[in-house]
């Protein structure tokens, strides 16, 4: 391997880290971070990448990723529920912003297909930037956040038009414009072939990979449906980028949308800051120093712009002022399509280097303010409000009310593995008429549940991704049936670090996992070792004449004394959940000292288990006592039962210490 590559690729996460942790704090999007790391390691900064082709090629990965993410995160069935704002609304925005931009330009001494051209880039959003911030506010399945979003993607599939009107547009004239257009049809023949074919192969392709439970085998499907898209779309003469947000787009059909965004979103990361440290790579320093009024005069008339524009396009959609205001505001930057569309225009001449740089200057100002200049929106209308509106605008504001969010209820149940318990759940939930939706692997199951109607999808629990799809910031109970005790325990960490509020239920097997996922944050674990026998005793105690309330009132004493035992445990040793979370590999246990075993009458100190096996003692529960935070004095006995947290060695060694001598 080429280590000067290395290096370059260490320089650009090495900067990155210090400017996500600053854009973090001052609440800019990520996206800002990546061009300020081009912009310092780039040739007009400290000159740190020498070589940026290397760079550019890991920047279109990215580009595939990023497109082939928003595809899934959007739906075809979404769209076209938004088509009447997306569609004049759009279509309004891109038209009126193309022709104000075009005269501004034109009056300010550019020449006709330059404005043009230049219209043509700002007429873009930023999708990412959009969600982003959107996400962060938790309104992304609001009206005026569907709305904008609509539009934003009705502007990224403008895009493939607009570069086939660049060669025309730079004066190339029907020489060059019938053969791209002979190209176009060509390519949309292909890509109606593949349309139509990845709708019929793809969910069954996907449902028997999902079927062979393998989370590799599914990945690489994935990532081949993606890539393979864009390649098949890119031979026939469009782009890349299309042909990833086409595959994404198919995808976010099927019942696996969930499960493959969660794949594909840490390369999209990775890869994606590539292509924003590449274009922040070309933005002149000292370019925007010398030009610092102009430039910032620039930002504002943009976002003003671009914001009276989208206010005034999605007036036909009927709207609140609201609602007209925040998708005003929310389309109010530069987005990423524009500067793949800048490609192509400097190739033709185009875009010069001075307007280039004014171009680059602008799009990431834009977006850097774009959180701050979204939330003005209440403020905004607060003062809109108070001017001498059309009486028409004012009864509208005062008759619509806003339209409740699509997605899971509020106070939802959420039931992770749909199971035989997990059925059971959700048939308790349905005769009360509690809202409840569950996640299940089993594509099968999905399958067949889906048919009978019920609000299941594919997914593994472990990534937020597919948590979030399920609503668990809204939710008010997790219920999590699935066996497997390490999932269980990772599904329950990280719903209760997405949710602080909601109750978690966990199933487990043995008794020895319920306390570590007690500490992890689960309310209540049912252990089915416990029950079955609590079960066993009740059916025992049938047999002979005890009363059946005696019978009842002996298990439920039972069960009530070792959950809260399991309880008490947790409570006072509060630490357990900080170190199980932030020490990926800690395993936290239980396990009874049995009479004979070699540690019985020792004292910690003298059994050594932290330097002979890296296992702490956290705590001691001796009868009705607990021994919280034991020092290497306190002697273990025979019946204790120990909490130990083994720091990733396992304790296949460390067993026989409190086990029963073998006799003999």
């Amino acid at each position: 391997m080429d280590t000067a590559f290395l290096e370059q690729i260490l320089i650009i996460f090495a900067l990155s880290i210090g400017a996500l942790a600053l854009c973090h704090r001052l609440k800019m999007p990520g996206i800002v971070a990546f061009f300020l790391t081009g912009i310092i390691a780039g040739p007009y900064g400290l000159g740190l990448i020498t070589n940026r082709a290397d760079v550019e090629i890991l920047a279109e990965l990215g580009i595939v990723f990023l497109l082939f993410t928003i595809g899934m995160e959007l739906s075809l069935k979404n769209l076209l529920d938004m088509k009447r704002g997306m569609l004049t609304g759009g279509v309004l925005q891109i038209g009126l912003t193309i022709g104000v931009v075009a005269v501004i330009a034109s009056v300010l001494g550019l020449a006709p297909p330059e404005a043009i051209f230049f219209g043509m880039l700002l007429a873009h959003t930023s999708t990412t930037v959009m969600l982003t911030v959107f996400q962060h506010r938790g309104e992304v399945d609001t009206p005026p956040v569907r709305l904008a979003l609509g539009i934003s993607v009705l502007q990224d599939l403008s895009t493939v038009p607009m570069i086939l009107f660049v060669p025309m547009l730079a004066g190339m004239g029907s020489a060059g414009l019938i053969p791209s257009l002979v190209n176009f049809g060509i390519g949309l023949v292909l890509l109606g072939i593949v349309t139509v074919s990845a709708l019929w192969v793809v969910p069954r392709l996907l449902y028997r990979v999902a079927n062979l439970r393998s989370r590799e085998l599914f990945m690489i499907t994935v990532i081949t449906l993606c890539l393979g898209t864009a390649w098949l779309t890119s031979r026939a003469g469009l782009s890349l980028a299309l042909g990833a947000f086409l595959a994404g787009l198919i995808i976010s059909e099927s019942e696996y949308s969930s499960a493959a965004l969660s794949t594909v979103i840490p390369f999209r990361d990775v890869f994606t800051s590539f292509f924003f440290v590449s274009m922040g790579m070309l933005l002149n320093t000292g370019f925007f120093v010398a030009h610092a009024p102009l430039i910032v005069a620039i930002i504002l008339g943009v976002i003003v712009v671009k914001a009276i524009i989208g206010a005034v396009a999605v007036l036909p959609a009927g709207v609140s002022l609201r609602n007209i205001i925040l998708t005003g505001l929310a389309i109010g930057q530069v987005g990423e399509f524009a500067f793949i569309l800048s490609r192509p225009g400097i190739e033709y001449g185009l875009l010069s280097p001075n307007l280039e740089q004014i171009f680059l200057a602008a799009s990431v100002g834009t977006m850097t303010v774009a959180p701050f200049v979204i939330g003005s929106a209440p403020g905004v209308t607060a003062i809109a409000r108070r001017l001498p509106l059309p009486a028409w605008l004012r009864a509208r504001d005062q008759s619509l009310k806003e339209a409740p969010a699509s997605g899971p209820e509020r106070g939802h149940v959420i039931i992770v593995g749909f199971g035989p318990m997990g059925q059971h759940v959700a048939d308790a939930a349905r005769s009360t008429k509690i809202p409840y939706i569950a996640i299940e692997l089993n594509p099968k199951t999905v399958r067949r549940e889906r048919e009978k109607g019920e609000p299941i999808f594919f997914g593994d629990a472990i990534h937020e991704e597919v948590l979030s799809r399920a609503g668990i910031g809204v939710a008010r109970v997790v219920v999590i049936t699935i066996p497997n005790a390490a999932t269980a325990r990772q599904v329950t960490a990280i719903a209760r670090k997405m949710n602080s509020e909601c109750a978690i239920i966990t199933r487990t097997r043995y008794m020895e996992d319920s306390l570590s996922l007690y500490a992890l944050g689960a309310d209540d674990v049912i252990c089915e070792e416990f029950e079955t026998a609590a079960e066993v005793l009740a059916r025992v105690l049938i047999k002979y004449p005890v009363p059946k309330i005696e019978i009842d009132r002996l298990v439920a004493s039972m069960r009530a004394e070792r959950y809260e035992m399991l309880r008490e445990a947790s409570e006072q040793v509060p630490s357990l959940r900080d170190i199980e979370l932030h020490l990926e590999s800690a395993e936290i246990s239980i396990i009874r000292v049995e009479d004979g075993a070699p540690i019985a009458g020792k004292t910690l100190a003298e059994a050594d288990l932290r330097r002979g096996y890296d296992v702490t003692v956290l705590a001691i529960r001796r009868g009705a006592e607990m021994l919280a935070a034991p020092d290497g004095g306190t002697v273990i006995e025979a019946g204790d039962l120990c909490i130990l947290i083994d720091a990733g060695q396992g304790d296949g060694g460390i067993s026989p210490l409190f086990r029963r001598r073998p006799e003999g």
